[in-house]
């Protein structure tokens, strides 16, 4: 376990990548009739932060020249790529806004529509499943998945809702379940990013190759030595040893962080190994 064969490993690592069982599976965020320009740009700066790439913007409420500005783009921070491509979709009329967003929705196989009510089950238009039951299709041919927002105001109407094929809801607290509309997004974004990636083992924002249990072994074993040399009492070593491996087992420690912990333990497993100097220590 030496640096150059860590670096290279390293290199190699990928810290997310999408499984290959939903590599056919393309995702679109469409937004009915957005009001705020602040949380579009929020909606694409999380887009950005889930690899998703396709915003529409469906007879936005907002005035097109607020969307796509420079204080918007403030709020998109490095999702600004996804606000400048997203496809915005006025509607002249607005008694045809259902008509128009039916046309429109036929491009996709299927659409997930949002809600922030349903949990009395009174309205069957509004039955909805909660998100972690959302189970994604496996496809062998491309399909086109599309989740819809309704206006920040009041959310998707019934008829807004009929467009949809499956409904979905964030499960939340009963006194105030609505969620503002970019914390939604953000929220369905992460838990599809989630089944259709493959997270590799990792911490931080920089990949991070666990030790491996070889390693962790010989880690405890020259612990196991320093704490017969330190003559602990022999009801407490299993404990003492037994401690310190649920301390690093649970920081999930890194193979550099192992190897420079390592030498440190062999030095002092050295040292001692050549002097009993704690003969008439116990604690």
């Amino acid at each position: 376990m030496n640096k150059t064969n860590i670096q290279e490993e390293l290199n190699k690592f990928q810290e997310t990548h999408i499984a290959p069982k939903f590599r056919n599976l393309t995702f679109t965020i469409i937004l009915s009739q957005p009001e705020h320009a602040s949380n579009i740009g929020s909606i694409a700066r999380i887009m950005k932060n889930f690899d998703f790439k396709n915003l529409v913007i469906f007879n936005p409420i907002e005035k097109k020249e607020n969307i796509l500005c420079r204080k918007t783009e403030g709020f998109a921070m490095h999702g600004k790529d996804v606000l400048y491509n997203s496809t915005i979709i006025p509607n002249m009329k607005q008694e045809n806004h259902v008509q128009e967003l039916s046309d429109y929705l036929q491009k996709f196989d299927l659409v997930f529509g949002t809600t922030a009510k349903g949990s009395n089950y009174q309205n069957i238009k509004r039955l909805p499943i909660f998100l972690h039951e959302l189970n994604l299709p496996l496809s062998k041919k491309p399909l086109n998945l599309a989740v819809l927002f309704g206006k920040e105001s009041s959310g998707l109407t019934n008829e807004e809702i009929q467009l949809s094929d499956i409904v979905i809801r964030i499960p939340a607290g009963s006194v105030y379940p609505t969620l503002n509309i970019s914390q939604a997004c953000g929220i369905i974004c992460y838990e599809i990013f989630k089944q259709t990636h493959t997270i590799n083992i990792g911490r931080g924002i920089k990949p991070v190759l666990l030790a491996d249990k070889i390693n962790r072994k010989v880690l405890y074993d020259m612990v196991s030595n320093i704490i017969s040399y330190l003559k602990i009492r022999t009801h407490k070593k299993d404990n003492v040893l037994l401690s310190f491996k649920n301390v690093f087992e649970r920081s999930l420690i890194s193979k550099k962080e192992l190897s420079l912990i390592m030498g440190v333990f062999s030095k002092i497993n050295l040292i001692l190994s050549n002097a009993n100097k704690f003969d008439d220590l116990k604690f």
